[in-house]
């Protein structure tokens, strides 16, 4: 009987790849991973990428996906205490040694041997309370965290690194003091320490140095009347205290970024931060499927309009020709009009182009499906695969909110980006990436809101705030893109794909952690 057994919730994807991998590097492991009901399918597409010619016996039956519970509801604070309720009792069967019974698809998996490690999302702090009234501290809780490093030593990290330090404990006291409730004082402190953050990086003689920025570039919302109110209500003190709890009382990080990626912010979280909590840290990162962006093939998983477009544009403008456009699974621009000028300006000057609107809070014009599609030069869909695009030999750059995850999957096919950054890490990472690694460009007139219309404190540059601006700018950058700059830019990004490729490798630097997480488990 296999000797290990991790349970595994949150941030899909990667967490998809870490399983599937976990299993394929020690046939001593079972990984139960549960999972929101809606993404099962994708769930289990992901973790059969990831397995994908591995015949050694009764590997993918070592991975079990479950929902634990169902829930509709696109309210997000509903969704997450759904997720919590329903956990709780399936980690009991599970930490009891008995079967659980998947929600969704009324599959039974059997009893296996109780867990020896959990691992949970850095933002699901009410599942590490269930953990630890069910297991208390005998089984360890590892933190799943994803994101950009710099950006999250700002928000969640000591004050002596540039971080907002305690944030529950200045909380507290300052309710106290006032007599206030905790929430109205974390809504007024969540508002108010949003508008700076900083960027850690290495000059040419070796020496540090912060990149002070704007943390929200954007207003990242749709709405009808006001442009203050989001369309779904997410409580930012909360879920920042509720982050830096879990990261407190868990017993070791999981960090999903890469050293090539950001060395000096990775080692300041791992062995300053982290070490001084006494927390063991394994950066793992990228997480992307085993050879993607090097030898793996890609499939159109079903997009046959996508892969049809690209052929067509492959043999038709050449390699490197088309343009992807994504913001995510979440994100979304508040003026389709910048959007609008974006769509104009590609046609105008003949850049074939994919735009994926996949946001549940996304609008989408006639208009504009119209015009991409009269143009011949366009495709516009609200589902794409990104990754197969990106691993295209047409496809030669992406524009991109710079969520993680989409900054990971560009670079380890070697496509430079175009920077439309909204909030949280996303600024960071885009000045990081303009800056530091120089493989992008960055948008600065679609900047929105009262943060994002600010002058960059890097460079005292503020957008204009109107829609001619924003075209013009883009205008610039397609020129640019196709120019010396552009293939400057193309041979960074290159260069960081042979490093995220060496990750890895046998004796790779991610590749060792996770193997060392797996001893650490035993």
């Amino acid at each position: 009987m296999p000797a290990k057994h991790y349970v595994a919730w949150g941030h899909v994807k990667s967490f998809c790849t870490l399983g599937a991998r976990l299993v394929k590097e020690d046939d001593s492991t079972i990984v139960t991973m549960i999972l929101d009901a809606r993404i099962l399918d994708k769930a289990c597409e992901e973790i059969s990428i990831e397995l994908e010619g591995k015949d050694l016996p009764g590997v993918g039956q070592r991975i079990r996906v479950l929902a634990a519970g169902q829930n509709d509801s696109l309210d997000f604070l509903e969704m997450m205490k759904s997720l919590a309720e329903s956990y709780a009792p399936a980690y009991k069967a599970l930490a009891e040694g008995k079967p659980v019974t998947c929600a969704a698809t009324g599959t039974v998996f059997d009893s296996v041997i109780p867990p020896s490690a959990v691992i949970l999302d850095f933002f699901v702090y009410p599942q590490l309370q269930s953990t630890r009234v069910v297991t208390g501290t005998s089984v360890p809780v590892f933190a799943w965290m994803t994101g950009h490093a710099s950006s999250m030593i700002r928000i969640f990290g000591p004050e002596e690194l540039g971080g907002s330090g305690d944030w529950r404990a200045k909380i507290e006291a300052e309710a106290a003091l006032l007599g206030v409730t905790p929430e109205s004082i974390g809504r007024r402190m969540a508002k108010s320490s949003t508008s700076q953050a900083f960027l850690l990086c290495t000059t040419t003689n070796g020496t540090h140095k912060r990149h002070v920025f704007r943390e929200i570039s954007c207003v990242c919302y749709v709405t009808t009347t006001r442009g203050d109110q989001l369309p779904f209500k997410i409580p930012a003190s909360n879920a920042r205290r509720g982050c830096v709890n879990l990261l407190k009382e868990c017993d070791g990080v999981l960090i999903t970024t890469a050293y090539a990626f950001e060395p000096v912010a990775l080692e300041a979280m791992k062995s300053s931060w982290f070490a001084s909590w006494n927390k063991p840290t394994y950066v793992i990162g990228p997480v992307l499927p085993t050879g993607f962006g090097e030898t793996i093939t890609q499939t159109p998983k079903g997009a046959n309009e996508v892969e049809e477009f690209l052929t067509k544009a492959l043999k038709q403008h050449g390699e490197k020709s088309v343009l992807f456009i994504s913001f995510g699974t979440f994100f979304y621009p508040t003026d389709l009009g910048y959007l609008e000028q974006l769509l104009e300006a590609l046609i105008e000057k003949e850049f074939p182009f994919i735009f994926c609107y996949a946001s549940p809070f996304a609008t989408m014009t006639q208009e504009l499906l119209d015009k991409a599609a009269s143009s011949g030069l366009g495709l516009i869909t609200k589902w794409a695969p990104q990754q197969y695009i990106l691993s295209h030999p047409a496809t030669g750059w992406f524009v991109t909110h710079c969520g993680h995850n989409s900054a990971m999957e560009s670079l380890a096919c070697g496509i430079p980006l175009i920077a439309w950054p909204f909030e949280a890490d996303q600024p960071g990472a885009a000045a990081h990436l303009t800056e530091n690694l120089e493989v992008a460009f960055e948008l600065i007139e679609v900047r929105t809101g009262e943060h994002g219309l600010r002058p960059l404190l890097r460079n005292g540059r503020a957008a204009k705030g109107t829609r001619e601006a924003v075209g013009v700018e883009i205008r610039e950058i397609i020129d640019a893109a196709r120019g010396p700059r552009g293939e400057q830019l193309r041979k960074n990004a290159q260069e960081m794909q042979v490093k995220f490729s060496g990750a890895w490798k046998e004796n790779g630097p991610s590749r060792k952690e996770l193997l060392k997480f797996i001893a650490d488990c035993a």
